[in-house]
Formats: C-alpha cells, structure tokens, sequence
C-alpha cells in the first residue's frame, strides 16, 4: 500500500462499517452492481458510531427527542423490510463491539490477497450479524483468513507490527477527506450516502449521457 495515499483511485470507492446494520445492506447491491458494471469497488473500512435504540416516551420529550425517536424507528423498519427481501440474518440492529482485528484482516485482504477480499466482507458480515464472530479478536479473524488460504500466520505477525500503522493512516486519510458516514459511495470524486444512489452512480459511471436519474 503506498504511503502517499492508503486510497486507491478506483472507478467506485465505498465505506462501509462492519458494526452498522445499513452497511450490510448495501454490501450485496455493491456487490452486483460492480458486476454488472464490470467494474472494481475499492471496499474501504470506516468505524463510525454505532446505531441507537429507540428512546422511550418521556413526559419532557422536547420535538428533538420526538424527532429521534421517530426516525431510529424508521432506520428499525428499513433494516427489518430489506434484510428480510436480501435474506440477511440481523439478530441484534443495535449491536456494538470492537472491530479493530476484523478491520485489520479487512485491510490484510484488501493489501495481499485483493481478489479475496470480497469474499472476506460477505462472510465477516455474515458472521457478526449472525452473532457468530467477536470483530475484535486476532484469533477468529485469523482462523477466517486461514479458510480463505490468505495466510492467517502472518496476518497475526502483521496485527503486532506494521497493521495498526496502515490502519491509522487509511482512517487520517478518510477523515481529512471529509468521510465520515456509511455505507458511502464515491464515483468521480462525488460523495454519496446511502445504497439508493446507485441509480445515480450508474449514470456517472456511463458518462452522463441521457436522462438524470431522479
């Protein structure tokens, strides 16, 4: 990776956070998108917060609080309608934990074994949304990457050296550029957020030509 830039100038850049459910659900309409663009996606990790429950009603709920509360419950219904139509297995949307190794193996992939990585996400996201995975620990992401044949003995060696360096740089890289939400498109230096603008990133992509999509 070189240090003048840890992101790559693909022709699609997306974010995403293993800890947010919204992530997931764009994760497989990147996937098919890029095929059917023929194209490749430069998958970057981005740790953001993580999402909050709904509050309970209070006597002194002010309209901010109200405001909260009725949106948490819509991000609720978005995630429970079109995990169900991806048939993806979210057992806990408000699930919060230390992702630090399986962003290191993000990054290992990404690095080393690049025509793997995507491979890596669809199951590292199967896994901690099937509260099958512990993100922060060496030793399951190890044992992941030793099942893709992406050799988990050295990830281990590179966790305790040059890792969390690479990490560090790629998260400076990202903040400076002014990325800080997921899941989040970039496509010829245009920022999106959310999977709704892949409709727009197609015309982008195709060169502008014909009617705006939306």
């Amino acid at each position: 990776m070189s240090t003048r830039s840890a992101i790559d100038r693909a022709p699609l850049r997306v974010l995403l956070d293993l800890r947010h459910p919204l992530s997931y659900l764009a994760l497989h309409p990147a996937i098919e998108f890029a095929a059917s663009m023929a194209i490749e996606i430069d998958w970057l990790p981005l740790t953001t917060p993580t999402l909050n429950p709904p509050t309970a009603v209070g006597p002194n709920d002010d309209r901010g609080i109200v405001h909260r509360r009725h949106r948490a419950h819509a991000i609720a219904r978005e995630i429970d309608v079109y995990s169900r139509q991806q048939g993806l297995v979210i057992r806990e949307y408000y699930r919060s934990a230390n992702a630090d190794a399986a962003n290191l193996g993000w990054l290992w992939m990404r690095e080393r074994f690049r025509d793997r990585l995507q491979p890596y996400l669809q199951e590292l996201f199967r896994s901690y949304w099937s509260e099958q995975l512990e993100p922060g620990s060496v030793e399951p992401i190890e044992t992941l990457l030793n099942s893709m044949n992406a050799d988990g003995a050295s990830f281990r060696k590179w966790c305790a050296a040059d890792g969390p360096s690479v990490a560090a740089v790629l998260a400076e890289e990202l903040r400076e550029a002014g990325l800080f939400q997921v899941p989040t498109f970039v496509v010829d230096e245009e920022v999106f957020i959310g999977r709704q603008h892949l409709p727009m990133i197609r015309w982008i992509l195709q060169g502008r030509s014909g009617p705006i999509p939306i």
